[in-house]
């Protein structure tokens, strides 16, 4: 099993490292790093951040599935509710508050879970959907948008985390505010995340799904 598991993370490498080579380093910021990369067919780049955190797998992912404390988490987040989940999915409204002039984005989007349980790497799989919520005049609705998290126990106390995203925000953006959610927010996103990691209430909590 143990030359199973090294054979599964050694061609994951791999595979990581070919997909990578058109990866720019934009930013670095206490220990976590955040790469661009161009999007065929979009103006808008794709967004891939790491870093390793303490802690566990099982309490970041508690704080994943507490979609009603989002505000918390996603500093510009202006409205969220959850429409429904179970164990491995949650389809959730989020409406984003983006700098003047800008108008504010909202959106549908889902979230499903899943865990290689060889190597036991969590993976959350992210996507805007439609058909669920209305739209409001009073913001911009995104159409497209999808990413995910990865979440990789190293060792007892350390995590090896993965976020990355690309968007289409809709729109006339100037350049200035895409930077800033390209760039600073997902730095922002992953220290909210492991501050609020750290709390009681998403310390040793169980999911059927999950295997530590």
């Amino acid at each position: 099993m143990k030359q199973l598991i090294a054979l599964i993370i050694g061609f994951i490498s791999i595979v990581n490292l070919n997909a990578q080579t058109d990866w720019e380093l934009k930013k670095e910021e206490d220990g976590i790093k955040v790469y661009l990369r161009e999007v065929e067919g979009s103006k808008i780049q794709e967004y891939k951040a790491e870093t390793i955190l303490k802690g566990k797998v099982s309490s970041y992912i508690a704080v994943m599935k507490d979609v009603n404390s989002y505000a918390e988490l996603y500093e510009h987040t202006k409205e969220v509710r959850l429409i429904n989940e179970n164990d491995t999915f949650h389809v959730h409204y989020l409406a984003t508050d983006t700098p003047w002039p800008v108008k504010d984005r909202d959106a549908v989007y889902s979230s499903t879970y899943s865990q290689h349980y060889d190597t036991k790497l969590v993976r959350i799989d992210m996507k805007i959907e439609t058909g669920y919520v209305d739209e409001n005049d009073d913001y911009v609705r995104m159409e497209k948008a999808d990413g995910y998290w990865l979440f990789y126990q190293i060792e007892p106390n350390k995590v090896e985390i993965t976020y990355q995203m690309h968007a289409e925000p809709g729109g006339s953006i100037p350049n200035w505010v895409i930077n800033m959610f390209l760039v600073d927010t997902p730095i922002e996103d992953i220290k909210m995340l492991q501050e609020r990691a750290q709390l009681e209430k998403y310390s040793n909590q169980k999911f059927n799904f999950l295997i530590e």
